[in-house]
């Protein structure tokens, strides 16, 4: 099945898989193999669906088969990696921050995230375990904190990453250079968080109207509907 998938699929279409299943984090249990081949099973089922019951409309042979494909990809990985992203941005802030102090302390780069991953307890914490185990397997720093990058779905959090690699290959400050993106991240959070308390109102409108609109029906509909019951 796999030997067939790599077959089928573009070359494009096989390493955009294989970096959305790398930035769903080491949490992630499939390969993107076995991404493709159920993405290829989804297309087949819905194609032969697509036969028997609009066997007399062409067109949609074609379109439901992609509609299932994009609706497949959006919901297998493109939801999963934004609410990843999202919980990576929140927990990234705390961090970041315990990493700052623990390299104004004196730490090198290495012990600085040996202190602050056994401080912190979370899935961006777990990411830079994985960055140090790969170390004691053989890696380099910087190949690790590349392949760390690689797992993350978040811009500003690959950002940092990156800084702290240039950092440690070109001795620059990197405590500033930390600094300065903890204060990027914290004002790019602090503007989600009001752009989430602008829309409450409007979320809370619509709320309004679905609950309140049914009822105000009842009300008016109701003594038809006592005249009709009474018929």
């Amino acid at each position: 099945m796999k030997n067939m998938v790599k077959r089928l699929f573009s070359h494009k279409t096989i390493e955009r898989f294989k970096k959305k299943n790398t930035l769903l984090g080491i949490k992630n249990k499939t390969t993107y193999l076995d991404d493709l081949s159920l993405y290829l099973l989804v297309i087949i089922t819905t194609l032969v669906i697509s036969i028997i019951l609009c066997y007399h409309r062409f067109y949609l042979i074609i379109v439901l088969p992609v509609a299932s494909a994009l609706i497949f990809e959006y919901l297998y990985y493109d939801l999963r990696l934004a609410k990843r992203k999202a919980l990576l941005n929140k927990q990234a802030l705390f961090f970041f921050q315990i990493l700052s102090l623990t390299l104004e302390s004196g730490n090198n780069l290495k012990g600085a995230i040996e202190l602050t991953t056994s401080s912190v307890s979370n899935e961006l914490s777990d990411e830079f375990k994985k960055a140090l185990s790969d170390i004691k397997m053989g890696s380099t720093m910087n190949e690790s904190l590349l392949d760390l990058e690689k797992r993350i779905p978040s811009e500003v959090i690959s950002n940092i990453i990156l800084n702290l690699t240039e950092s440690s290959v070109y001795g620059s400050d990197m405590i500033k250079s930390l600094n300065t993106q903890i204060d990027y991240l914290n004002n790019k959070l602090i503007l989600s968080v009001r752009e989430q308390i602008n829309k409450m109102p409007i979320k809370i409108s619509i709320v309004s109207v679905l609950l309140f609109i049914p009822i105000i029906l009842l009300i008016i509909l109701s003594p038809l509907i006592i005249e009709l019951i009474g018929m």
